[in-house]
């Protein structure tokens, strides 16, 4: 057969030729990002397994946040000082001031919060084992400015931004109260603003709800 005669049955063929269609992409077939060929109850149970871990991570940071505590003023080795000492420095200053407290505690964490500075002491925050501790240590802090050597130190809740933002509102609304009264009438307690004279009674009504 000619050459020319060939090439041109080639060509036929080649025009008569149809690729199949082509497979559709796996990506698009899954809008919503779902692997191919995979069972939809193993989607579900790792769907599952997901949301318990997101809300056990948040039930664990909540844990740590009510147990948690900051000091203002533990004074704070200087910047060339190695690592480890002023770790263990604040950590020993800590101890010293439960002792004054006159709390049992050994903590979870002790640590200094931001950047080291030579102006100023950075925060210590400390977690605690258990509320127990957080409160008597909160209820003790009073008995600090009594006390030489720590009448200088400052201890508060570790609080978030909207806890932060809560408590000056309800700190502006005890003064608005006491300036209104023309005295320290109001002051803010568990969160919320009472008179002084109602506090003994709060408290033993806290006790006997635990009793209870």
């Amino acid at each position: 057969m000619p050459a020319n005669t060939r090439s041109r049955q080639n060509k036929a063929e080649l025009i008569r030729y149809s690729p199949p269609n082509p497979v559709p992409d796996e990506q698009n077939n899954n809008p919503g990002g779902t692997p191919p060929n995979v069972p939809q109850q193993v989607i579900d149970s790792f769907r599952a397994l997901q949301a318990v871990v997101s809300t056990e991570h948040e039930n664990c940071e909540q844990y740590f946040h009510q147990r948690s505590i900051i000091i203002h003023d533990i004074p704070e080795l200087p910047t060339n000082t190695l690592p480890s000492e002023r770790q263990s420095y604040v950590e020993a200053r800590v101890s010293e001031t439960f002792d004054v407290l006159g709390v049992e505690a050994k903590p979870l964490a002790v640590f200094r919060m931001g950047r080291p500075s030579e102006a100023r002491p950075r925060l210590a925050k400390v977690i605690l084992p258990s509320r127990s501790q957080y409160f008597a240590i909160l209820g003790r802090v009073k008995s600090l400015s009594q006390t030489n050597g720590y009448n200088h130190l400052f201890i508060r809740a570790s609080l978030t931004e909207a806890e932060r933002k809560r408590e000056f509102d309800l700190r502006k609304e005890a003064l608005d109260r006491n300036q209104s009264s023309g005295r320290k009438e109001y002051v803010v307690y568990r969160g919320v603003v009472v008179k002084v004279s109602e506090i003994p009674n709060l408290r033993q009504a806290q006790v006997r709800t635990k009793r209870n």
